[in-house]
């Protein structure tokens, strides 16, 4: 009985290991807190955005070099998703979760910029801006089908 325990368990131990070997996308997480101030009725109001940032690359390999050793990785923009919690110790009205979406290409860069009534969020010189008492805000029309945006009071 001890035998058939011990090779069930090499067993389970065994087929777990080789299905996490086999993934075939790469995860990141990171997270981000940064303050900032915005002016309402002539007073600097103190609040803080905190970033939750998920990356997944898909792993591909490139078909000519299939069925050989230390293949080199065809590169695929990542999906990330980013959290954006924003956090206003004053008045929980202002307290808001926005969630980003979009595909990064390797040059992409990602930027919280303080404004006078919110934040800018610019990715690879695209822009969408929060502003206090009123949501979201696309400068441009083609920034909206770039990115794929939900906002939320509570979570």
């Amino acid at each position: 009985m001890k035998a058939a325990k011990l090779i069930a368990t090499l067993l389970i131990t065994f087929t777990l290991t080789n299905a996490v070997a086999q993934s075939n996308s790469q995860m990141m997480k990171t997270r981000v807190t940064k303050s900032f101030e915005f002016k309402k009725d002539g007073k600097m109001i103190p609040y803080r955005v905190t970033v939750f940032k998920t990356s997944k690359t898909p792993l591909k390999l490139r078909s000519e070099e299939k069925g050989e050793l230390n293949q080199d990785r065809k590169i695929v923009p990542a999906q990330v998703t980013k959290l954006i919690y924003v956090d206003n110790d004053m008045w929980s009205d202002y307290d808001k979760y926005i969630v980003l979406r979009y595909a990064k290409d390797d040059g992409d860069s990602f930027e919280l910029k303080p404004t006078e009534r919110g934040f800018k969020v610019v990715v690879n010189k695209r822009n969408v801006e929060y502003i206090f008492g009123e949501g979201l805000y696309f400068v441009n029309n083609a920034d909206r089908d770039f990115f794929f945006v939900d906002e939320f009071d509570s979570i």
